[in-house]
């Protein structure tokens, strides 16, 4: 193997710890791991801050201008490999087209930018947070649980014991204001392969708000088509 190719290699760790190399990617890294004690060992490093992220990071939601300075970093240092595709970014591996937030994306770009920096990520923590369970009915209860974690309006949903949704099919998040008719459209997601899921709810969300969860063939209808399965009231 060239120094290239493991130089190649080395910079999809980040990714590999997310969870957001395609299947064919994530075999050949792991082939690539086999074989290779430095990226082992460099895994095995940055494991523990991936692990722990999702459990310590306060959500927040980016702001627009922190795609376009981490793209034109990317951008910048993107490589092509001789006679192969152009290489997916990390920025289109965690945030693919078509607006599916994956799992493994709780605080995605603050592990991603840890993780690229060859650091570990320290926990952060917060005050003033109100947890709320949801109502999980339907099918998919069995074994099913979800809550609403809320702080000065941020929300982030946390579900445990999901099922994958029919093939093809993805959940959406919807939220719906009180004297509204109809839920809004808010979020896209899949649970990992644990059935888990923690999904950063868009926009504020104030007292006598609802969230719904629905399960949709089509991630990119506007108007609920599945029943909801998971529902949570923002409390007064």
């Amino acid at each position: 193997m060239t120094a290239r190719e493991h130089t190649s290699y080395r910079e999809d760790i980040g990714a590999y710890l997310l969870g957001a190399l395609t299947g064919p990617e994530r075999r050949n890294f792991e082939q690539h791991l086999d074989e290779c004690a430095d990226c082992r060992a460099e895994i095995e490093r940055l494991r523990p801050a991936a692990d722990a992220l999702p459990r310590s990071v306060e959500q927040i939601e980016p702001p627009p201008s922190l795609k376009s300075s981490l793209m034109k970093v990317v951008d910048s240092e993107a490589r092509k490999r001789a006679g192969a595709p152009p290489r997916r970014s990390l920025w289109e591996r965690l945030f693919p087209r078509g607006g599916l937030v994956r799992p493994a994306l709780v605080a995605g770009v603050a592990l991603a930018v840890g993780l690229l920096a060859g650091i570990g990520v320290a926990g952060l923590g917060g005050d003033g947070e109100s947890t709320v369970a949801a109502t999980v009915t339907g099918a998919q209860a069995q074994g099913a649980r979800a809550e609403l974690t809320i702080e000065d309006g941020a929300a982030t949903l946390t579900a445990s014991g999901l099922g994958e949704p029919s093939a093809g099919g993805v959940y959406k998040v919807w939220v719906l204001r009180p004297g509204e008719d109809a839920p809004r459209p808010n979020a896209v997601f899949l649970p990992d392969d644990r059935g888990s899921a923690n999904v950063p709810v868009q926009g504020d969300l104030d007292a006598g708000d609802q969230v719904l969860v629905t399960p949709e063939s089509n991630p990119q209808v506007t108007a609920p088509e599945g029943t909801p399965f998971i529902s949570v009231s923002v409390p007064t």
